[in-house]
């Protein structure tokens, strides 16, 4: 019976074409993605690789990495929650990302390395449940010219390593909040809850609740607290310091891209246009895994 089943899983993939994607500085994630490479291969599946990880392969056929979820019908990223993050941020709903943790914490990743190999079939067959996520949507108005981002953990504004402390405005829906003296702010999907806004004292969303909370990091004053706000709320950021004193504050999307913020700068973030979609495993639960990779409740 197992035997049926595992050749009626290859016989009808619901993926077609997988983009892989790793962390190159990791000689264990490089090693399962050539092994993952030749067990799609085995299995008359085409593989796409982006730039980076096509090069530490010796292929010559890489493409960008915001392009490779465009690109396949699933993407399965081999590292850490930050290789997973820079794909992420980039993959359209209907393409699923699935993380294979070859890092540290993983707290994003659907399967362990053990389980890579041996799930893969069920993988291939849509056995794993779909997760929509919300993404933000970060807007920067005042620059040279009008940029875009978007963010699957947060969006930070925070001080450089030599910076003062600084004075910021939120504003909701247009509306002026409040205004505080802090080292930064954090503004976290619920994906991003166990991160960064984790690590400031900011509260632990479940993922699939329509929310998005306002962080400060380090406030002068102590009764500035975090913030839950309805996910489609418009949340502005500003910087209040005079210009001669300002500088140093820089604004950082999903810890990886960015770009430093003055005070004629305007930080506009709403809900992204869509979700992006994780695969997890179907008995998958998010308070274990609260419970296995942070101590939470324990």
């Amino acid at each position: 019976m197992k035997g049926s089943r595992k050749s009626a899983r290859r016989a009808r993939p619901r993926f077609r074409r997988v983009g892989l994607a790793c962390k190159c500085s990791s000689k264990a994630a490089l090693s399962l993605a050539r092994s993952l490479d030749a067990a799609l291969q085995k299995r008359g599946l085409p593989v796409l690789f982006d730039a980076d990880t096509a090069a530490a392969l010796g292929r010559p056929d890489g493409l960008p990495r915001e392009r490779l979820a465009r690109e396949a019908d699933l993407v399965i990223v081999v590292g850490g929650d930050g290789t997973l993050l820079s794909v992420a941020r980039f993959a359209p709903t209907s393409t699923p990302v699935l993380g294979i943790n070859a890092g540290v914490l993983g707290f994003l990743a659907g399967l362990s390395r053990a389980g890579a190999l041996s799930r893969l079939d069920e993988v291939l067959a849509g056995e794993f449940r779909e997760e929509r996520r919300l993404r933000l949507s970060v807007g920067v108005r005042g620059a040279s010219r009008p940029l875009r981002f978007q963010a699957l953990n947060d969006a930070v504004l925070n001080k450089e390593a030599l910076a003062r402390i600084s004075t910021f405005r939120v504003e909701l829906d247009s509306r002026p909040v409040v205004e505080f003296r802090a080292d930064g702010v954090i503004v976290s999907t619920p994906t991003g809850s166990t991160a960064y806004n984790l690590s400031a004292g900011g509260p632990i969303l479940h993922p699939q609740l329509p929310a998005v909370v306002i962080t400060p990091i380090c406030p002068h004053t102590l009764s500035h607290r975090p913030l839950v706000v309805p996910a489609e709320t418009v949340i502005g950021l500003r910087l209040l310091d005079p210009p001669k004193s300002s500088g140093g504050v820089y604004l950082t999307i999903d810890g990886q891209e960015g770009l430093p913020i003055r005070p004629e700068f305007a930080v506009e973030i709403r809900p992204a246009a869509s979700p992006v979609t994780l695969l997890r495993p179907p008995e998958a639960d998010h308070f274990r895994n609260l419970a296995e990779k942070l101590n939470w409740g324990t």
